[in-house]
């Protein structure tokens, strides 16, 4: 059996989609590099036209034919290894799955995609145990290897999941250094020329107006009302430029929450139906806008998609985590994006 976090990211690698910044591509979530990643398969792909800097003549590399080929179909005994890892992760051996990742990882050798693919397993072991500074660790360790290939999405993906990693910690500033360095990541990139820049615009903007109005929670003064308004002008552009209407809704209810606008923030959480949007990050948003806006038995209806059984994913631990801690209330002490002014 192959595992699904790896079977959706050696898709992804082979055809990289511009997949909204909620949904992330295999969405880091059956280990998809984008969200929640994230973590369920991502929706598809905008049109290239989606935005300008979208279109295969907006430079001269934009030509299909300087993809580079797709890696090679990772080492069966490899695979294997990852299945047994998240096989032992679901059922909380993290012994078991130290095993199984050590044995992928001495596998890939000197391979960048293999590495990245033991990464992410490990970042997920971490994470599901709630370590989240080795979670980072692991894709510490790999980064400066992966940037040394332009030619492959990894390094791109492994700063989106680093995201996550570092808003679980707490630190939406960190979280927001990620963001920027997967779109220079992108920029400096050759892979997926016809796809690259819009997938890099979609994800920074959405991003980015997500964790500034994060951010903006821990500040008070003209510091909070300048990042509330750099919050909301890189939402503006998202949803000018294309913006997939349930990524647009989940930041319209997280705004308005964080704002004290009940009315608004239920109907935008409303408009997202959660059995046909899977990605948790997108839920979660939800629940934070249903909860702020006083409808509790949508809210728990939401939480009841989220936690119905899925595979490995760092965004779903997350998530999940997450649920738990706002159900304690702003007095748990401890981080979320709902009560991101606590420390």
């Amino acid at each position: 059996m192959r595992s699904e976090a790896l079977r959706a990211l050696a898709a992804l690698t082979l055809s990289v989609a511009a997949c909204a910044p909620s949904p992330p591509p295999p969405a880091f979530p059956a280990v998809r590099p984008c969200p929640s990643a994230a973590p369920s398969p991502p929706p598809a792909a905008p049109s290239p036209s989606a935005s300008p800097s979208a279109s295969p003549s907006a430079s001269p590399s934009a030509s299909p034919a300087a993809s580079p080929p797709p890696p090679a179909q990772p080492p069966v005994a490899f695979t294997q290894a990852l299945d047994r890892a998240e096989s032992a992760i679901t059922s909380r051996d993290f012994l078991a799955a130290d095993r199984a990742i050590d044995a992928a990882a001495t596998i890939a050798g000197g391979d960048p995609h293999l590495a990245f693919l033991a990464a992410y397993d490990r970042a997920a072991r971490y994470a599901y145990a709630g370590d989240f500074e080795r979670a980072a660790g692991a894709f510490v360790a790999v980064i400066p290897q992966l940037a040394r290939h332009p030619e492959s999405p990894d390094e791109f993906w492994s700063h989106n999941a680093m995201m996550m990693v570092r808003e679980a910690q707490g630190d939406p500033a960190a979280a927001l250094a990620e963001n920027d360095q997967a779109t220079l990541c992108a920029a400096r990139g050759t892979w997926e020329p016809d796809r690259r820049e819009a997938l890099a615009f979609q994800k920074d903007r959405w991003h980015r107006a997500y964790l500034t109005r994060m951010l903006a929670e821990s500040r008070a003064g003209s510091v909070k009302e300048a990042l509330v308004r750099y919050a909301q002008a890189a939402l503006d552009e998202y949803r000018a430029r294309g913006g997939y209407p349930d990524s647009v809704a989940v930041l319209d209810a997280y705004f308005a929450a964080l704002d004290g606008k009940r009315d608004a923030a239920r109907a935008a959480a409303k408009s997202v139906d959660p059995e046909k949007d899977d990605d948790l990050e997108d839920l979660y948003l939800v629940v934070v806008g249903l909860d702020a806006g006083g409808d509790a038995a949508s809210a728990e209806a939401v939480r009841r998609v989220m936690r119905r059984p899925g595979g490995v994913h760092i965004a779903r631990s997350i998530m999940l985590r997450w649920l738990d801690i706002d159900a304690q209330g702003p007095r748990a002490h401890g981080f979320t994006p709902r009560h991101a002014g606590a420390r």
